[in-house]
């Protein structure tokens, strides 16, 4: 009986630890917005992108950490951005949990030619195959903890190739 009872309350400890503050959680992302919907390498003030986004974030830590901006036409290119303060301390310490909505802006979006293929981290989001003229661009935000979250990724932006490829 002792046995039985060691092994409940082993199994009853783990079943509540996820909602007891030692969880792990991580934040998640979903793009509402994203402008404006053509860039221009080329042209200076033609050539940041804002993406408007929710997040979710069980224990309130995502403030310290960062929104990887990946530009899907080609592996490896990605921007990381600091993410500021969200919550209080007193809300990290207790793991709340918080949401809301980020402006991310990458600023000097330049020309690249396009792999054939989507990266894998991109194309595990769903992103599409790059083609010739649009840039795809996912986000995955990663918690203070180092935790990174579901991703998430925007619908193609037109994109104009410089002069010489006209």
């Amino acid at each position: 009986m002792a046995r039985f009872t060691a092994a409940v309350a082993a199994l009853l400890a783990a079943a509540l630890a996820p909602a007891c503050g030692g969880a792990e959680t991580a934040p998640s992302a979903s793009i509402v917005e994203v402008t404006p919907d053509s860039l221009d390498p080329a042209r200076d003030e033609a050539d940041d992108l804002t993406i408007r986004l929710e997040y979710a974030d069980g224990d309130a830590d995502l403030g310290g950490g960062v929104a990887a901006v990946h530009d899907c036409r080609a592996d490896g290119v990605v921007v990381e951005l600091a993410i500021p303060p969200l919550a209080s301390e007193q809300a990290i310490d207790d793991g709340v949990p918080i949401e809301g909505v980020l402006e991310l802006i990458v600023n000097d979006v330049g020309w690249i030619e396009p792999d054939e293929q989507a990266p894998s981290g991109c194309a595990e989001l769903g992103a599409p195959d790059p083609s010739d003229g649009e840039a795809v661009f996912c986000v995955v935000l990663s918690d203070a903890a180092g935790h990174a979250g579901d991703g998430d990724c925007s619908p193609p932006v037109a994109i104009s190739p410089p002069a010489a490829l006209n």
